[in-house]
């Protein structure tokens, strides 16, 4: 619980506003444009169950990426953390998105094996064992809570990267987007809201 009360601690603080520490250049890393970083939140039955951020851009190839990261509460009061990349190539025609019945359409880059998420100080969720779930066009891994929090602090004040391996070759992006107050205050009533969904679940356990 006591990542709970430091996260919002963090967002409420005013500091994600700060001006943030440049990074040392990364040549290789491929900046996504028209880059959004989000607050996301989820409910059963009425009921907060989880919180987390959401960064997507796309690049000048035409690769759009959605980038999750998300931490829930079980109904036996069980947390845990999740991580997704997705990575889908935009199928284009005469220099615009082709449309499918009014929907983006995709073309297949190959499946992706392995996905992380590294933000400027360094900090990675633990993944769980046998937790990992790659497929087409995305990875998905069941993580450990306290360091998805950890994760969720940093991707919210930081610089990140997200690299991802192919069958053929890595790919690795720079995200330098900043959440906005709005946004900010949107997780923080969610984690408040989780927090006390925690803490009912654990009284309910109790007795």
């Amino acid at each position: 619980m006591r990542y709970l009360g430091w996260v919002l601690g963090m967002l409420l603080s005013g500091n994600l506003a700060a001006d943030p520490v440049v990074p040392a250049a990364v040549p290789d890393a491929v900046a996504p444009l028209n880059q959004i970083l989000s607050s996301v939140e989820y409910f059963r039955e009425g009921r907060q169950s989880g919180c987390g951020l959401r960064a997507t851009g796309d690049t000048k190839d035409n690769i759009w990426l959605n980038v999750l990261v998300t931490v829930f509460v079980k109904d036996n009061g069980a947390t845990y953390g999740v991580v997704k990349v997705v990575a889908r190539q935009v199928e284009m025609k005469d220099g615009v998105p082709l449309l499918r019945d009014g929907k983006m359409s995709y073309l297949s880059r190959g499946r992706i094996s392995k996905a992380w998420i590294q933000p400027q100080s360094g900090r990675q969720p633990l993944i769980h064992q046998n937790g990992e779930s790659p497929h087409s066009d995305g990875y998905m891994a069941t993580v450990e809570f306290a360091s998805t929090m950890d994760l969720l602090v940093a991707m919210a004040r930081e610089d990140f990267k997200v690299g991802l391996s192919r069958d053929e070759a890595d790919e690795l992006y720079a995200f330098d987007q900043r959440l906005s107050q709005y946004e900010a205050k949107k997780l923080s009533t969610c984690m408040a809201n989780l927090r006390a969904q925690i803490e009912e679940r654990k009284i309910q356990n109790i007795f």
